[in-house]
C-alpha cells in the first residue's frame, strides 16, 4: 500500500508542477484549487497525527462547503502548495505504517469512523482521482490502475454510511451487489435509514448484481460518472430481482 501511495503522490507532484493553475476543464475547481484541496486533505492527516483530531463536516451535506472553505484558506501558488504537500509525506507515511492494523476508530466526516487501511485507501483515492481532474484539465493521459481502484473502492464502502443523504425515508430498501475482477463480491444495502456494507454472503438476495471494472466502480461510488457512463466503461447488470434500482442507487448519497 505504501508503495502505491508513493507512486501516486510522485505522479501527482510531477503533473501539477507542470500544469497551468487557471485551467478548469472537467472540474468545478481550477487546477490550483484542486491542488489546494488535496493539500487540505494532507492537513487533516497531519492534525490527527499531532493532535488526535481534525476539523470535520458535521453532516453529509456539509462536506462540499467545508472542503471549499478549507481550500480557499490554503490557496497559494502551485509550486508552494506542492512543496507543502511533499513536506508532509514522511509524517503521513509514518502514520500509515503505524496504523495499518488499527480498528475502526479514526474519526471521519458526519460522525463516521474508519480503520487504518481505509485511512490509506482514502488518501490513495484523493491523489489518483484529483490527479485525474488535473490531467483532464491539461489534456494528458492519467491511468487509474485497477488494483489501486479496488483498494479505494474497499475504503469507499466503509465511508459510505457517512455520505447517506439526510432525510432518506426509513422505508427505502435498496440492495446492490458489486463484482469486480480480482475481488470478492461486495454488498451495499440501504434500509431502515442506514447503510450496511459487507462481503456478499450466500443468503444475500440483492435487488441488482453489477459486474464492472474497479475503476468504473470507484468513479461511480464517488459520483464522478453516472450509471449510463458506467455502462460505456464496462458496467453490466448480471442478476437480481429489481435491477432498475441500480440506476438510482447513488441518488441516496451526497457526492464524495
Amino acid at each position: 500500500m505504501r508503495e502505491r501511495i508513493t507512486q501516486a503522490r510522485d505522479r501527482f507532484d510531477r503533473l501539477v508542477r507542470s500544469a497551468d493553475p487557471s485551467l478548469d476543464r472537467g472540474s468545478d475547481w481550477t487546477v490550483q484549487q484542486l491542488v489546494a484541496h488535496v493539500l487540505t486533505g494532507a492537513h487533516r492527516y497531519r492534525d490527527f497525527v499531532r493532535h488526535g483530531d481534525y476539523h470535520r463536516a458535521a453532516t453529509p451535506g456539509g462536506v462540499a462547503g467545508f472542503n471549499q472553505m478549507e481550500l480557499e484558506a490554503a490557496m497559494a501558488p502551485i509550486p508552494e502548495l506542492a512543496d507543502q504537500l511533499k513536506a508532509l509525506a514522511q509524517e503521513m507515511d509514518s502514520f500509515f505504517d503505524s496504523s495499518t492494523n488499527d480498528p475502526t476508530t479514526i474519526p471521519f466526516h458526519a460522525g463516521g469512523v474508519i480503520d487504518g487501511i481505509t485511512s490509506q485507501t482514502n488518501w490513495l483515492g484523493e491523489l489518483l482521482l484529483h490527479g485525474q481532474d488535473v490531467a483532464r484539465a491539461v489534456k494528458v493521459p492519467w491511468a487509474l490502475p485497477e488494483r489501486d481502484m479496488l483498494l479505494v473502492a474497499r475504503g469507499v464502502m466503509q465511508i459510505a454510511p457517512a455520505y447517506l443523504r439526510s432525510g432518506i425515508s426509513p422505508d427505502a430498501d435498496v440492495c446492490v451487489a458489486f463484482q469486480s475482477p480480482g475481488s470478492r463480491p461486495y454488498l451495499l444495502h440501504i434500509h431502515h435509514g442506514t447503510v450496511e456494507t459487507h462481503e456478499r454472503r450466500p443468503d444475500d438476495r440483492p435487488d441488482a448484481v453489477l459486474r464492472l471494472p474497479a475503476s468504473t466502480l470507484t468513479q461511480l461510488l464517488y459520483q464522478r460518472i453516472g450509471p449510463f457512463s458506467a455502462i460505456g466503461r464496462g458496467l453490466r447488470i448480471v442478476g437480481g430481482r429489481r435491477v432498475w434500482v441500480a440506476l438510482k442507487l447513488m441518488s441516496y448519497f451526497e457526492p464524495a
